[in-house]
């Protein structure tokens, strides 16, 4: 037989615990309704399994009118023998039933349980976790609670000043051992690491090897999903540093302003194709990171580029040279023209260009509202000041996927949180100096697609692992 850890998963009813248990589990269990006692039977399931350990998932009934079955114990001298000693009716007295059931399984299943909370409801309003606390108080299995429903993720200061506000909350319980925000909708996996090493804390001794088996199982499966998705993204990011259109040279006299029309058009056309590239390569390795981490769906056609085009809009994401090119143009061919992946689609670096062709503007400043640059092949490229903003959305695009919890369903796109977008900005930008490095050796013509490849996926896993550690510091710590 198997060393096991057990968990068993409570709330009151309707708070997600089944929503919860598909997000930990990866996989599609229960059933999912907004209705009180959907879940009526303790179900167990496997969530970590290493060679002759094993960790196993209890879903469990809710808590139903908790409040009652306080007063009812509270009468008793012996309240749980009685309890679990009386037989109550499935479809008469079901919220007693469904709350024995979940009692039986915490009293002879559980190492450790897991209470939801619905941190949206219970602290200012409801006294039903009181009442559950002092009710799994009597059995005495250390409790960690769960801040379920927290919303779309936020600060890390955010996250602890409400998990302390609910610790104070709920101090005078000794079972309550930590109060950790665990979103069914939008926790990350280092939010999950962070439980796993609670749970160990919290075990009796002797489970504390087999969960130390179990915790670096856990570990090792979602350090290949992350440096999976990295590969993924440096590919990506290798093939748009690579990309080119080959171009005819500017003949002097284009150079000092005539005949500048063919070069325009030619030019525009250059940008298109790489625009309809990256395009194509950003919506597949969006697909590829949500088949990754074990989510159905697909990113809705061109919803990449919608979403993008909110976080690149605005003029201050282009390096200033690009804007000082173009001051003072008021008219011209190119006039208000948009840099975008798609007509209407994705701006990488900002808005419309106030500026175009004319005049004594060259080649330069034209090629650098596109953000484009000529290499030495006589081919467009991206311009460093793009590949970095395209750094930054497979960051961002990585970070969507990585909170995606599998009980919301099918994979869907939200609008980021402010604050991803600044420490992401922030991050890149102080890595200023790598990414440009990283951008100019794939303008060298000897450097093969493996060797970038390599050196972009170092850069990648650098990246991906800062961002988690500013975006989670308190993890890092505990």
């Amino acid at each position: 037989m198997p060393s096991t850890v057990t968990l068993s998963l409570i709330s009151h009813t309707n708070a997600g615990k089944t929503t919860l248990a598909r997000t930990l589990l990866r996989s599609d269990v229960g059933e999912v309704r907004d209705a009180a006692h959907v879940t009526l039977f303790n179900t167990a399931y496997p969530l970590i399994e290493s060679g002759e350990a094993e960790l196993i998932l209890w879903d469990t009934p809710g808590f139903g009118d908790s409040a009652r079955l306080l007063v009812r114990l509270r009468r008793m001298e012996r309240g749980m023998v009685w309890f679990f000693s009386q037989m109550w009716d499935r479809m008469t007295d079901k919220p007693l039933w469904c709350a024995q059931q979940a009692l039986k399984n915490v009293r002879e299943e559980a190492d450790v349980v897991l209470y939801l909370a619905n941190a949206s409801e219970s602290l200012n309003g409801g006294t039903f976790v009181q009442h559950e606390m002092e009710i799994l108080d009597w059995i005495g299995k250390p409790v960690l609670v769960l801040l379920n429903q927290t919303g779309a993720p936020r600060p890390a200061a955010e996250e602890a000043a409400e998990e302390q506000a609910w610790r104070e909350h709920l101090q005078k319980f000794p079972i309550v051992k930590q109060v950790l925000s665990l979103d069914a909708f939008t926790r990350c996996w280092v939010q999950e690491r962070v439980l796993m090493e609670h749970i160990d804390r919290v075990l009796a001794e002797e489970k504390k090897e087999t969960m130390t088996k179990l915790r670096k199982a856990w570990q090792r499966r979602n350090e290949d999903i992350f440096q999976g998705s990295m590969r993924v993204l440096s590919h990506q990011l290798t093939a748009n540093a690579l990309d080119g259109v080959p171009v005819k040279p500017e003949s002097f006299l284009q150079k000092i302003g005539f005949k500048r029309g063919e070069l325009e058009v030619e030019w525009s056309e250059a940008r298109q194709k790489l625009s309809e590239s990256l395009a194509g390569r950003a919506e597949q390795a969006m697909n590829r990171l949500i088949e990754i981490h074990g989510l159905e769906g697909r990113d809705e056609k061109g919803e990449m580029l919608r979403s993008a085009k909110r976080d690149f809009a605005e003029p201050q994401h282009v390096e200033a040279a690009v804007w000082g090119a173009l001051s003072g143009i008021a008219s011209g061919a190119l006039a208000g023209v948009v840099v975008d992946l798609k007509a209407g689609g994705l701006t990488f670096g900002g808005g419309a260009l106030l500026g175009g062709i004319g005049g004594g503007l060259g080649a330069y400043a034209l090629i650098k509202s596109y953000n484009l640059v000529r290499g030495d092949d006589n081919k467009l490229h991206w311009s460093k000041e793009h590949f970095r903003e395209q750094v930054k959305l497979a960051l961002l695009s990585y970070l969507a996927v990585a909170h995606f919890g599998r009980g919301r369903g099918s994979w869907t796109r939200d609008a980021r949180p402010a604050h991803w977008q600044r420490e992401v900005d922030e991050l890149v930008e102080s890595y200023r100096e790598m990414v440009d490095h990283v951008w100019e050796h794939a303008s060298d013509s000897k450097v093969g697609i493996a060797s970038m490849n390599e050196e972009m996926e170092l850069m990648m896993r650098e990246l991906g692992k800062d961002i988690l550690r500013q975006l989670y510091p308190l993890a890092e710590r505990r």
